[in-house]
C-alpha cells in the first residue's frame, strides 16, 4: 500500500512505472504516532498539504507563472499572497480535496 498512488488505485495522483510515487514507511512516524498511513484521509490536512506542496516543488514539473507575484486570489483581496510558494500549496490543497471528495474535478 502507498500514501499516494499505485497502478490500480482510484487515486488521481500520478504513478511512476514500477513503484508508487512515495512509500508510506517514510511518513508513518511523521504524520501520526502509532498509526499506519494507508490513505490521504489518514493524514492531517495541514501536514499533508505542506508535505505534498514541498513534493511538487521538488519535482519541478510546473513553473510558477511570471504574473503570480501580482495576482490576487479573489476579488475581495487587495494584495497577492505573501507565501512565494502559494501556487504549490494551493495545488496540494486541491489535490487533497479532489481525492477526498472523489468524483469531483
Amino acid at each position: 500500500s502507498s500514501l499516494f498512488a499505485t497502478r490500480n488505485s482510484p487515486c488521481p495522483l500520478p504513478y511512476r512505472s514500477g513503484s508508487p510515487v512515495m512509500a508510506t514507511q517514510a511518513y508513518d512516524g511523521y504524520f501520526k504516532e502509532g498509526h499506519k498511513v494507508k490513505t490521504v484521509k489518514d493524514v492531517e490536512a495541514e501536514k499533508f498539504i505542506a508535505a505534498f506542496a514541498q513534493h511538487l516543488k521538488r519535482q519541478g514539473r510546473f513553473e510558477i507563472p511570471k504574473w503570480a507575484d501580482v495576482v490576487k486570489t479573489s476579488k475581495a483581496k487587495e494584495l497577492p499572497p505573501t507565501n512565494p510558494d502559494w501556487l504549490y500549496v494551493r495545488t496540494a490543497s486541491m489535490v487533497r480535496k479532489i481525492y477526498i471528495r472523489g468524483g469531483s474535478g
